[in-house]
């Protein structure tokens, strides 16, 4: 049985892949892998209960160089492309393995449900368990492969357990142990989905390099990722650049800056367990992802607005990719009930959602992923 916990984003939005920080932390919700062996060694069987009930059988060799050409991505579409990564690494696939995917991590629901999916992969369909570092990286490319350009903040969270600092020039993290007090973080459904590789994720990577590229060739072609610019170096960048950036591209470099410039910011008041500031910051964040980054929601907005309104709430913004999903916030725990109580009767009545259960959830930091072999 393998074990791999979704992740909370706490600060940093959309700046892993621009070589910036993260403050990240793996939750007490996982995606769990059963297998068993079912003979022969050429072929997978994998079913996923929560999502189809037929098992679909894989056969290994059709995986070289597997990569989407759908729109639709399922975890056996997962599983394809978990082979794949293992194949062009010369690893051996254990083949002959009938898998059971399920989990309590909400799909489109903003916290890595394909992180941790991906990860578990890994630590079944390995003959040999890597370091964890190459976990991530053979992670990492399974999503590529399923059509979303993301970092490695959310299999490094899901890998490492408990909260993070993410760095992601060179994708190193480092362990943090928060005392939260009298405040937990938790996620508020908008009811609405999202799907990464069908997002405006993918152009956001794009727009990013193509901004790096610019700045490297006018002005700082030192310049290793957006994310190693500080404010100052960014507004004297800017000055050199005499409008060979669009706005559309000043407005994403602008939120990558001072993104990284919060998560500086967050990490002193995590030490320090000021959650206050911390909050402010979580808001000023999610500010940024909508308004510089375009990349939230309407809907989403809308929660975020209505959850800063109620006390107790010290924070609240969109989380992960965007377009979709929940807004994180975070709450004083004593007022939780109230908080909740509030939205049922304000936002959650007037925007249903095709979730089952609590649609506001305390998440607690949980440990990262594992195998047991029975």
């Amino acid at each position: 049985m393998a074990e791999a916990p979704g992740r909370l984003e706490l600060l940093g939005n959309h700046v892993d892949y621009n070589g910036g920080l993260v403050l990240a932390g793996a939750i007490d919700r996982v995606v769990a892998i059963a297998s068993s062996e079912a003979g022969g060694h050429a072929t997978v069987e994998v079913i996923a209960g929560d999502v189809a009930s037929d098992a679909v059988t894989i056969r290994i060799d059709d995986c070289r160089d597997w990569s989407t050409t759908s729109d639709e991505i399922g975890p056996v579409d997962y599983a394809r492309g978990l082979i794949a990564s293992l194949l062009s690494r010369d690893l051996e696939v254990h083949g002959g393995l009938q898998l059971s995917i399920a989990g309590n991590v909400p799909i489109g629901f903003g916290m890595s449900s394909s992180a941790g999916l991906c990860v578990a992969l890994v630590l079944t369909l390995a003959c040999t368990e890597p370091e964890a570092r190459d976990i991530v990286a053979i992670a990492r490319e399974t999503e590529h492969r399923c059509g979303s350009p993301v970092g490695a903040m959310d299999q490094s969270a899901s890998v490492a357990g408990g909260v993070i600092l993410f760095d992601g020039r060179d994708a190193s993290y480092t362990a943090l142990d928060p005392d939260l007090g009298d405040f937990v973080f938790a996620v508020a459904d908008s009811g609405i989905t999202h799907a990464l590789g069908t997002s405006s994720y993918p152009a956001r990577v794009a727009e990013s390099q193509e901004a790096l590229g610019i700045i490297k060739a006018a002005a700082t072609p030192n310049l290793g990722s957006l994310g190693e610019m500080t404010p100052e170096s960014w507004e004297m960048a800017r000055s050199e650049l005499a409008g060979r950036l669009s706005s559309v591209l000043e407005s994403r470099v602008d939120h990558v800056v001072s993104e990284v410039a919060r998560v500086r910011l967050g990490i002193e008041a995590v030490r320090t367990a000021d959650w206050e500031t911390f909050g402010r910051l979580m808001t000023e964040s999610g500010r940024s992802s909508n308004q510089d980054y375009d990349i939230s929601h309407p809907r989403v907005e809308e929660l975020v607005d209505e959850l800063l309104e109620i006390d107790g709430v010290a924070g609240a913004r969109m989380m992960g990719g965007g377009e979709g999903g929940p807004a994180l916030a975070l709450i004083h725990r004593e007022t939780v009930p109230q908080v909740a109580a509030t939205l049922e009767r304000g936002f959650f009545q007037r925007n249903p959602s095709h979730l089952q259960g609590d649609r506001l959830q305390v998440c607690a930091f949980g440990p990262g992923a594992r195998i047991d072999r029975l």
